[in-house]
């Protein structure tokens, strides 16, 4: 079971999605390192939030902590709902069986944080206009763009959080209340590599330059879920590039 209260701190064992894990990716295929290199302003960023180095010192308002916790649940069920429209859509087969595999894994994963929160109807919870924006854009990659860019979409978050814990470990508080969330999420990037084998052995399927516009936005999401929850202005992508 994901520990609770680090909500993305997920771990798939569903046979169809580990298959798919599986495959070799293509040699020359680096598409998902051109992403996240084309990203690294926007990663440094949320790095620098008032909510990760919050975390790193152990100083974090345990309110600030709270609230982002709760809205990241629903996050998190708006998640579901998103692979779900995925796996209606998609025609492709690899898509298709990678999509279904994922809504099997997010249901069983977004009910265990909505029991352990005691979250009753996620559709009770205001959300902050960073991660309200941030949701609906994931919504509508999922439901109006080819289906195969949800992949880039909910990737970032699976990326970033791991990258974070690693970076601040090594200088982390000790003791330090927020340690679990520096261990959980720093304990593997299976997740990643999941979602980044897929579109590395789908390239065919993806246009780089609307990929790289997807996944900086995406990043952006990330970005200002932390800002908004350490009280800091939001950004906006003119903000990192021209």
């Amino acid at each position: 079971m994901p520990n609770a209260l680090s909500p993305r701190r997920m771990t798939h064992s569903l046979s169809a999605l580990g298959m798919l894990a599986d495959q070799p990716s293509s040699p020359s295929a680096t598409l998902s390192a051109t992403l996240w290199q084309g990203a690294q302003d926007l990663a440094n960023a949320a790095l620098e939030s008032h909510f990760i180095q919050g975390i790193k010192d152990g100083t974090l308002n345990p309110n600030y902590y709270g609230q982002y916790t709760v809205q990241d649940v629903v996050y998190c069920h708006h998640g579901v709902e998103d692979w779900q429209a995925v796996a209606t859509r998609a025609t492709h087969p690899d898509m298709k069986s990678f999509a279904e595999a994922r809504v099997k894994s997010w249901v069983d994963y977004a009910q265990s944080l909505f029991d352990e929160w005691h979250i009753g109807d996620p559709s009770a919870i205001t959300l902050s206009s960073a991660v309200r924006d941030y949701a609906s854009f994931e919504s509508d990659v999922a439901r109006n763009f080819e289906p195969h860019y949800a992949v880039v979409v909910m990737l970032p978050c699976d990326r970033l959080w791991y990258w974070l814990a690693t970076q601040i470990r090594p200088d982390a508080a000790d003791p330090n209340s927020y340690a679990f969330w520096i261990k959980e999420n720093g304990a593997s990037d299976a997740g990643a590599k999941r979602l980044e084998r897929f579109i590395d052995t789908h390239t065919d399927l993806i246009d780089e330059s609307i990929a790289l516009d997807i996944y900086c936005r995406a990043m952006l999401g990330e970005v200002n879920g932390f800002r908004s929850a350490g009280k800091q202005d939001l950004l906006d992508l003119s903000d990192f590039y021209e």
